[in-house]
């Protein structure tokens, strides 16, 4: 989505491979995400942000873009909760205890 907006910024490229491990996925998830920061650190501003961009066929302002990302990034770690559960894998309590995480307070899970 980012790159759509005329940021520059080297990202993995929608037609890369599919990568063959988790470690790959996070380190190129981490190199993507460090040179959007710098490039919306150095490109864009304060006032910048409520510039209109041509997205998806229709006008958006910079900071919606932002603001459409984080969202997105909260759809994502959603996803990814319920795919460790499936794995049955510990799911890390993030914005405060994950369900698992109650009873290790002495507490029931909240429903």
């Amino acid at each position: 989505m980012v790159q759509r907006t005329g940021l520059k910024f080297d990202a993995t490229p929608e037609d890369a491979p599919i990568p063959s491990s988790a470690k790959q996925i996070c380190d190129e998830y981490k190199r993507s995400f460090d040179g959007m920061l710098k490039a919306v650190i150095t490109e864009w501003s304060d006032d910048s942000l409520q510039e209109d961009i041509e997205l998806y066929g229709q006008t958006w302002k910079k900071g919606k873009v932002l603001s459409v990302l984080v969202n997105h990034q909260i759809h994502h770690r959603g996803q990814l909760t319920v795919l460790m559960r499936m794995a049955e894998l510990k799911v890390p309590g993030v914005y405060g205890p994950a369900k698992e995480e109650w009873a290790q307070m002495g507490m029931p899970p909240q429903e």
